[in-house]
């Protein structure tokens, strides 16, 4: 994150059920809760731009979603992507 915690968002438990918990760490520091994604999410991608977490599709969605750092809230991204009903392993790349 711009501030320099390191941000761990959605993931699967060991029964396979999807995530929405988001937990921030600062190096030396306890561990502590973000607010939780509008949908639970594993196997997607994200990237930070801008002091935000875009975070698109995963295992078994196709909706997005973006988290403020300076409002401290996801916002929910307009549309879904089309044609599709599952975008699971995506990848990111930020130049």
């Amino acid at each position: 994150m711009s501030d320099g915690r390191f941000a761990v968002l959605g993931g699967q438990t060991v029964i396979g059920e999807d995530l929405a918990s988001c937990e921030v760490l600062m190096v030396g520091e306890f561990w502590a809760s973000l607010p939780p994604m509008h949908h639970a999410r594993s196997d997607f991608t994200c990237a930070v731009v801008a002091r935000c977490i875009i975070v698109p599709g995963g295992h078994g969605t196709t909706s997005s979603e973006v988290f403020d750092e300076v409002l401290s809230r996801w916002i929910r991204l307009p549309c879904d992507f089309p044609g599709y009903n599952d975008l699971t392993y995506m990848g990111s790349a930020l130049l």
